[in-house]
């Protein structure tokens, strides 16, 4: 479904707002201060450059998103890793760090195809193909033999929410490398997305109805306390919005989000984090859950409420590129395009 006049405006808006937080070089920074560049905000920053693009037809935004991916591509390294860079001197400098290496490049795959759906052009992916594969190479470096990722190097624990991007990130991993010819690592890619998806079947628990949301270093597994809105319950309905969970136990998933915190997409309200009670915040892919588990009119409302939010607090921090963005695709309709 297209959305209408009013709605294609906004989205616009938002782009335009994007933009804003692009350097010359192509980076998009966490804010308009364009003080810091945190490659995974950055990478669904331009997965809603590209949703834009396709709705408004102004393809100035969809060759804003080619650029992102280009400075992303030029600042992996031999890993495939990229870390977070902080404004110093007038210059981004590299902190030398990175919250995850596998969201990290899953979420920079996801943007790549985005990129490729909405341009129709297989040639626009041949200067990318070393950082498609060193985004694979990203990944496998912390895959362990139950198919989960650690989160980074040193950082021995596996969370479903990076499992779930990290998930989508092979799958469109492997649609990439067939689209340039590259058999070997479209089927290795695969193979790790089907190993992984294996990985996170084993941490479902009956017993709470949930996924257990982290896998620690000798096989701890942290369960599920519907009560935290994070990180316990928004790592269920991550597994739904990147095409983890199979669509029955979406459906339940979404339904038991729901029950638990019936105030997600009120960004001023209060919920429970693990460490106390704060404000709600901006989680527009939780919406995603829900129009993948057939209740497209509850993403809509929920995509009203979390726009009214926005605007009302002048799009300040915590709304990022990345916020803005993951709205523009919830409001598109296309939640389904987003993962091969």
């Amino acid at each position: 479904m297209t959305p209408d006049p009013t709605l294609r405006a906004a989205i616009a808006r938002d782009a335009r707002w994007i933009l804003r937080a692009q350097l010359p070089d192509g980076a998009i920074a966490t804010h308009l201060d364009h003080a810091a560049v945190w490659p995974y905000l950055a990478n669904f920053a331009a997965i809603g450059l590209v949703e834009a693009a396709r709705q408004t037809g102004e393809r100035r935004y969809l060759e804003a998103a080619w650029r992102w991916l280009a400075w992303y591509q030029e600042h992996q390294d031999a890993r495939g890793f990229v870390t977070d860079y902080r404004r110093s001197g007038g210059a981004m400098v590299s902190t030398g760090d990175m919250d995850s290496t596998d969201a990290y490049a899953g979420t920079f795959l996801l943007a790549v195809w985005a990129a490729l759906r909405a341009s129709g052009d297989p040639a626009r992916l041949l200067p990318l193909r070393p950082g498609i594969g060193g985004a694979v190479r990203a990944i496998e470096a912390t895959q362990d033999r139950d198919g989960l990722t650690w989160a980074k190097p040193g950082w021995d624990v596996k969370y479903l929410m990076d499992q779930a991007e990290t998930y989508a990130g092979l799958r469109a991993a492997s649609e990439l490398a067939g689209a340039t010819g590259d058999g070997a690592l479209a089927n290795r890619a695969a193979d790790d997305a089907r190993r992984l998806r294996a990985g996170v079947a084993a941490l479902w628990d009956p017993s709470t109805g949930a996924y257990d949301w982290a896998k620690h270093a000798g096989g701890v597994r942290q369960r599920t306390n519907w009560r935290v809105l994070y990180p316990d319950a928004l790592q269920q309905v991550w597994a739904v919005a990147f095409g983890l969970a199979d669509p029955a136990r979406g459906a339940e998933l979404v339904a038991r989000f729901e029950a638990a915190h019936p105030r997600w997409d009120q960004p001023t309200s209060t919920a429970l984090y693990d460490k106390g009670p704060r404000l709600v915040g901006y989680w527009a892919p939780v919406g995603w859950a829900f129009a993948r588990a057939g209740r497209p009119d509850r993403a809509r409302a929920a995509a009203g409420r979390i726009r009214a939010a926005a605007v009302a607090a002048d799009r300040r921090w915590p709304f990022t590129p990345s916020d803005a963005a993951q709205l523009i695709v919830l409001e598109s309709a296309h939640v389904e395009l987003l993962v091969p």
